[in-house]
């Protein structure tokens, strides 16, 4: 911890002799002044104990960082370090009091920590009405970008879209990862902006463009994987097995280049390539709500995420997914609109694999 405690006032450790009195804000027990070479001053406890709030074992990159973020986040209102919470027993690593706006905790994460973790801070602090603002350290910012990062800490920014946020202690600057999205074959991508100041954050950035994706060089990674025993498939060429389909050999209808809020799981091709088969093997006409229902269930097949992360909602996506597939059967004539749903008209025609695929279009 950077502040402590002495003679009813709080003291920060940069400035800070030694002491024997000192204590904990949160716990009021003793903690002892640590002035090295290598790691900035800081305050840890003498002993443990039952503190509520102690994070013990800070690394230098955390205890700089925080340091760095006030300074970085000082425009936009008064900040301090490490605000204690009692009703929620929490302490936010560094504390923003915007005049006429919400405050900010801002949460700089350098170390491994839980989904449950995550959720239980970010859910205290909007019980206070205050806006937690995640932003990771080294090990996240090496990591590529994926489901447990966007998950835990991705939220939507007016104007950036959903972001998640990274400091860099050596540059002192902000990396912003936003406008994240799912490509069909189910890459999650993101454009990077570095910031030196907090205000560029009032000058959103355009998404840039998205690689262009092959569906035929897609269904030829499908076959290699199959071939070499991919476990993430197995439950879903399982499925297609029973139905006596072949993954690599789904319908031309079927796929897309359309990319998505990351919650598609192994990706929104294999999303709608499960709904799609369920479509045509279950029924021969399906009402809005039994439609639903198939995408709900086809999202769990392919490891997807109806409820989104923890700051971000999924069910618009999913829903958007779901129109953009049956618009797609509908305008190439497999579907028709009902007065209660949709009448299937055409199935459409699978491949045994993908290269029975590519042989077909190769003598169109």
């Amino acid at each position: 911890m950077l502040i402590a405690w002495l003679a009813g006032r709080l003291i920060d450790a940069s400035g800070a002799d030694r002491h024997p009195g000192y204590q904990c804000p949160a716990c009021h027990e003793r903690v002892v002044l640590h002035h090295g070479r290598v790691v900035p001053p800081y305050f840890a406890h003498h002993t443990l104990g039952d503190c509520v709030v102690a994070t013990e074992g800070e690394s230098a990159q955390h205890i700089c960082g925080k340091r760095q973020l006030a300074t970085f986040f000082a425009p936009w209102g008064v900040g301090r370090l490490e605000k204690i919470l009692p009703e929620i027993d929490q302490r936010a690593d560094c504390w923003l009091d915007r005049h006429d706006h919400q405050p900010v905790a801002i949460e700089f994460q350098c170390s491994p920590i839980g989904r449950d973790q995550v959720a239980v801070r970010t859910a205290g602090y909007q019980k206070i009405k205050v806006f937690p603002c995640w932003i990771l350290g080294e090990r996240y910012h090496r990591q590529q970008l994926n489901w447990g990062l966007v998950d835990r800490f991705a939220w939507e920014m007016p104007g950036w879209g959903l972001c998640l946020l990274f400091w860099d202690v050596n540059r002192q600057r902000l990396r912003l990862d936003h406008h994240l999205q799912q490509m069909a074959t189910g890459k999650i991508m993101a454009t990077t902006n570095w910031l030196t100041a907090i205000d560029d954050l009032r000058r959103p950035q355009p998404a840039s463009r998205l690689p262009s994706i092959s569906l035929p060089a897609y269904r030829q990674r499908l076959t290699l994987d199959l071939l070499r025993g991919n476990t993430g498939l197995r439950d879903l060429q399982e499925t297609l097995y029973r139905l006596g389909k072949n993954l690599p050999g789904f319908p031309q209808v079927f796929g897309t280049t359309r990319s998505y809020l990351p919650i598609f799981g192994r990706g929104p091709i294999p999303w709608r390539i499960v709904v799609g088969v369920w479509i045509f093997s279950r029924k021969t006409q399906w009402t809005v709500p039994e439609l639903w229902q198939l995408a709900q269930e086809g999202l769990v097949l392919v490891g997807g995420h109806s409820e989104g992360g923890i700051r971000f909602a999924g069910e618009k996506t999913l829903r958007l997914a779901l129109a953009d597939l049956v618009t797609d059967l509908a305008t190439g004539h497999y579907l028709q609109r009902t007065e209660t749903g949709w009448q299937i008209l055409v199935i459409p025609a699978w491949a045994r694999d993908g290269h029975e695929w590519l042989e077909n279009n190769e003598r169109k």
